[in-house]
């Protein structure tokens, strides 16, 4: 197993292909600006804000995995707002739990009937504290 979010567990098998692609993690710092009569602004720092990550998963029926039904599953994570552990490799992604912001899905292949084959799916999740 690679890790997991959520209920989204990332693993490679000869049975089983359900990984990410291009994982992009930020972190930023919060700061206010405090004007000041004839001179520069003076710099405060306020705190860490919470980090985002964004990836790519691609789901396809040839690889063990249910396209259709793991989409609903991360849309569903996305709608209610749930709050998920993010760990890759037994460690934990970031300070706290995240939450998926958004999920951005294009329809690859679809066959007779509407079957789903193959779906690629963006995330975007941010810290949850």
């Amino acid at each position: 197993m690679i890790g997991y979010f959520g209920s989204v567990t990332f693993q490679t098998s000869d049975k089983k292909l359900c990984t990410f692609r291009n994982l992009k993690r930020a972190a930023s710092s919060g700061f206010s600006d405090h004007k000041r009569y004839r001179k520069k602004p003076e710099r405060e720092f306020e705190g860490p804000e919470n980090q985002t990550v964004s990836f790519e998963m691609q789901f396809i029926a040839g690889h063990g995995v249910r396209p259709w039904a793991m989409l609903q599953k991360i849309i569903k994570i996305c709608e209610n707002g749930t709050v998920c552990p993010f760990v890759l490799g037994g460690r934990k992604v970031g300070d706290g739990k995240w939450t998926i912001d958004s999920v951005d899905a294009d329809y690859k292949e679809v066959w007779n009937r509407g079957e789903l084959v193959s779906v690629a799916v963006n995330v975007t999740a941010t810290e949850y504290h």
